[in-house]
């Protein structure tokens, strides 16, 4: 849904003007790099788990 309303943002600015066009376009980078961050930390948690035997879940438990 924020892709979505990111890229109709863009497309909206787009037609306008090219200040327009930043405000879709910076929400569009914040996303991916939201996206791509979540991506590398789920990777990254699947490998400790299978092959270090580590868990994230359950230390972040202990502490809490």
């Amino acid at each position: 849904v924020c892709c979505t309303f990111a890229h109709y943002k863009y497309f909206h600015g787009y037609v306008q003007s090219v200040k327009g066009r930043l405000t879709g376009f910076y929400l569009s980078v914040i996303i991916l790099s939201c996206l791509i961050t979540l991506g590398a930390a789920g990777t990254v948690n699947s490998f400790l788990d299978e092959y270090l035997d580590f868990s994230i879940m359950e230390q972040v438990h202990k502490l809490l």
